[in-house]
């Protein structure tokens, strides 16, 4: 079975889970991304795994569970709750500063299904990998949680790219390639300040925004890139010229003796500069891994060819970005 790591959003805990399952927590309306959190098989689901975790501050030490030290492999105590609608698979740890606890949940009357068994087969297989992270790392764990999100995001972007240079839709072209040459020069910036430092240090700034954060925006990333010599003077001003265009074609077409064709013009430009400054990028993930620094600079190898599970995993990361059948990719 290919697995993908799940991370909890605070990072207080880190998971392997099946790479067809799916976190429904941010897939259902009005369910909060807090414990209990609930995975589900992207296809004819049959049940539900769910983890929680709780501060023992607020729940209490139970003397008659053993306190387990974190990032070590958990004993689970397992138990039955079981009733006349559903079947219930229990599981309870406390470890360090947390109470955990795991539920598989099925209908009563599929408790002979066999992919009831595999469900419960892969509950017990996912506890197996469960490690609640330790305080001082949980931070470093959210940044790479938000990091995953960025590569998911980035290959997520392909499939609207397609999308619209299929149907023509200039204007969209120009939206979604304008983010990609973003997210290329911010990945950029990251990896080089990672060289010119020796680090491994994630600077999440570059990669996330939250809802209610301040971010970095486009012109400053521009002028980074530049400062650091990723971009020479010529493509630091054709970025900047290019900002200016998209901007006039998404607030004054209307009002301005703006043509299609030159949206259309415009389109075509932002695809050749975006192929410019991924090859830029590339050279710059080459670079770690020859030094042996950053994020490309362990367990990377020039040219590597993707396997089988790789892709599954990132079909997996693209159908949770996407939350839309229309691009939902098969993984078994």
């Amino acid at each position: 079975m290919i697995r993908k790591h799940w991370t909890e959003p605070n990072g207080v805990f880190i998971v392997s889970i099946p790479v067809d399952w799916q976190y429904r927590n941010a897939v259902l309306n009005n369910i909060e991304e807090k414990s209990p959190y609930s995975f589900e098989a992207y296809d004819n689901s049959i049940g539900c795994f769910q983890l929680s975790c709780y501060p023992l501050s607020e729940r209490r030490i139970n003397p008659n569970f053993p306190v387990q030290k974190s990032n070590s492999k958990v004993e689970w105590l397992e138990s039955r709750m079981d009733d006349s609608k559903f079947d219930m698979y229990l599981w309870h740890a406390q470890i360090d500063d947390h109470l955990c606890m795991a539920k598989c949940i099925y209908s009563a009357t599929d408790q002979n299904h066999t992919a009831v068994e595999d469900l419960i087969k892969q509950s017990r297989e996912s506890l197996d990998t469960f490690r609640l992270i330790p305080l001082e790392d949980r931070n470093h764990a959210i940044n790479l949680n938000k990091y995953d999100n960025f590569i998911g995001s980035l290959a997520s972007s392909y499939d609207l790219r397609e999308r619209a240079m299929e149907s023509k839709s200039y204007i969209e072209i120009i939206a979604i390639v304008s983010n990609q040459i973003d997210a290329f020069l911010r990945m950029s910036i990251l990896l080089k300040k990672q060289l010119l430092e020796n680090s491994n240090e994630i600077e999440i700034k570059y990669l996330f925004q939250g809802d209610n954060e301040r971010g970095i925006i486009e012109r400053r990333i521009y002028k980074e890139a530049k400062n650091l010599e990723i971009v020479d003077q010529e493509t630091f001003e054709e970025l900047n010229d290019l900002y200016d265009l998209r901007n006039r074609v998404i607030h004054r077409y209307i009002i301005s003796h703006l043509k299609t064709v030159d949206i259309a013009d415009i389109s075509v430009k932002y695809f050749f500069l975006s192929e410019r400054i991924n090859a830029v990028l590339k050279e710059i993930e080459d670079i770690q891994i020859e030094q042996g620094i950053g994020i490309y600079g362990n367990g990377y190898t020039k040219d590597y060819e993707p396997t089988e599970n790789d892709q599954k995993i990132a079909f997996s990361m693209v159908n949770d970005k996407h939350l839309m059948k229309e691009f939902k990719r098969k993984i078994k």
